[in-house]
C-alpha cells in the first residue's frame, strides 16, 4: 500500500503555522482606516494592537505543555478555530469591543501555535532532512508575520471593502489548512488521563547569566517590531506623508520579519558562541540606523535599516532561544522558553501603549525618536553584557 510522502505532512503543518501567523499581522495596514472610520485615538489603536499580546501570553502560559498530553493535532485544530473566531469578530466589528475580541482571539491562536506548531513542524521534517524542521518552523512563523501585513495592505489598496475582504482571504487560507490537517499524522503521544496545567515561568540559576543579555536583546528588537506593527502606519502617514499607501505600510511592518528568515538560516551555520553576540551586534547597528532614519525622516533609509535589523533579529533571536534552552537543566526547558517568549510579547505590547499615550501630548516625531533611541541603548547594553560574558569565559 502506498504511503503518504513525508513532505506532505511537513508542508501541511508549516502551511497551517504560516496561515495562523499571517492572520495576526493582516490588520496592521488597516489601522489608519479603523482610526478614520471610528475616530480612534492613537492610544486606542495601540491598545487594539497590544490586545494580541495578551492573548498570546494567555495561550502560551496556559496551554504551552498541553500538546504533550493531548497531542499536536488537537492543538493545531484549536488554534485554527481561534483564527476563525477572530475573522468573525473582525468582519462584524462596528467599534472597539469586537476589535479587541478579534485581536485576543488572534493572540490565542498564535500562542497555541508558538508551542504546538513549532514542535509539530520540527517532528514532521522528512527523514534525512531533520535540520529543515527547525528552519521550516522559523520560516513559517516569521514568513507568516511578514507576509500578513503585505497581504492586508495589498487587499486594502486593490480590492473593495478593505475592512472585510482581507479577513475573508485569510479565512480561505484557514479553511484550506483545516481540510489539510485532517490527514495529518499525530507525532505526539496523547495520554489517557491528561493533567492540563498552566506553564510556569522560570529562569534557573544555570542560565541566568546568559538569559539576561539574550532577553534584553530580544526586548529591544521586539520593541521595534511592536512599533512597526502599531505606530508605523501613523508615522508613515503623518510624518512621511504617505497616508493611504497601504502597500507601503504593509511592507514596512512585514519587512523585519521577512529579513529575519535568512538571518535564522545563517545562524545554524555560525560557530557556537559567535552567533548570539554577532546577531545582537548587527541588530544594534540596525536599530541605530532606524533611529537615524527617524531623525532625518528618510523613507529609503528607514526601509533599508529595517531589513538590516531584521537579519540581526533572525540570528540573535534563534541563537538566544537555542542557547538558553540547551543550557537549561532537565525539566526546565519549557518554562525557560515560556519566560523568554513572555519577555518578547511584553516588549511588543507595553512599550507601544506608552508611545500611544504620549503621541498626542508630546508629538509623534519626538516620541518615535526617543523610543527608537531607547531601543538602541537596550540592544547595545545586551551586546556589552554578551561580550563581557564571552571575555570571562
Amino acid at each position: 500500500m502506498p504511503t503518504t510522502p513525508r513532505w506532505a505532512p511537513f508542508s501541511t503543518s508549516a502551511f497551517a503555522f504560516f496561515t495562523v501567523m499571517s492572520g495576526t499581522t493582516i490588520p496592521t495596514p488597516l489601522y489608519p482606516i479603523y482610526a478614520d472610520r471610528f475616530g480612534f485615538s492613537p492610544f486606542v489603536i495601540t491598545l487594539i494592537f497590544a490586545a494580541y499580546a495578551g492573548g498570546v501570553l494567555a495561550a502560551l502560559l496556559g496551554t504551552g505543555p498541553w500538546s504533550d498530553q493531548l497531542g499536536r493535532k488537537p492543538m493545531l485544530l484549536a488554534g485554527l478555530g481561534c483564527a476563525v473566531l477572530s475573522v468573525i469578530a473582525f468582519v462584524a466589528a462596528q467599534g472597539l469591543p469586537l476589535l479587541l475580541v478579534a485581536r485576543v482571539c488572534q493572540g490565542l491562536a498564535a500562542g497555541i501555535y508558538a508551542s504546538a506548531a513549532t514542535v509539530a513542524v520540527t517532528e514532521l521534517a522528512p527523514e534525512g532532512h531533520e535540520r529543515l524542521g527547525g528552519l521550516g518552523a522559523t520560516a513559517a512563523n516569521m514568513g507568516g508575520l511578514g507576509t500578513g501585513p503585505i497581504l492586508g495592505g495589498a487587499a486594502a489598496a486593490l480590492l473593495p471593502a478593505p475592512l472585510i475582504v482581507p479577513y475573508l482571504l485569510h479565512l480561505s487560507m484557514v479553511a484550506i489548512a483545516l481540510l489539510a490537517l485532517r490527514s495529518l499524522p499525530e507525532t505526539g503521544q496523547p495520554v489517557e488521563n491528561p493533567r492540563l496545567r498552566p506553564q510556569g515561568l522560570d529562569v534557573p540559576e544555570e542560565v541566568r547569566g546568559l538569559f539576561l543579555p539574550a532577553a534584553l536583546g530580544a526586548f529591544a528588537i521586539f520593541m521595534i517590531c511592536g512599533f512597526l506593527g502599531a505606530v508605523a502606519p501613523s508615522y508613515l502617514g503623518e510624518v512621511l506623508g504617505r497616508k493611504g499607501d497601504h502597500i507601503l505600510i504593509g511592507f514596512a511592518a512585514g519587512a523585519i520579519f521577512l529579513a529575519s528568515i535568512p538571518g535564522q538560516a545563517l545562524e545554524s551555520r555560525l560557530p557556537d558562541g559567535i552567533a548570539l553576540p554577532l546577531g545582537v551586534g548587527l541588530m544594534t547597528v540596525g536599530i541605530a540606523a532606524i533611529t537615524g532614519a527617524f531623525a532625518v525622516q528618510s523613507l529609503v533609509g528607514l526601509l533599508a535599516a529595517i531589513l538590516f535589523a531584521g537579519i540581526g533579529h533572525g540570528i540573535a533571536f534563534r541563537a538566544g532561544l537555542s542557547a538558553i534552552t540547551e543550557r537549561a537543566p532537565e525539566g526546565h526547558s519549557a518554562a525557560v522558553t515560556a519566560t523568554y517568549f513572555t519577555v518578547v510579547y511584553v516588549a511588543i505590547s507595553i512599550p507601544v501603549l506608552i508611545i500611544g499615550a504620549l503621541q498626542k501630548p508630546v508629538g509623534l516625531q519626538p516620541v518615535t525618536l526617543g523610543y527608537a533611541a531607547f531601543s538602541t541603548l537596550l540592544s547595545a547594553a545586551a551586546l556589552i553584557l554578551l561580550l563581557r560574558r564571552r571575555g570571562q569565559n
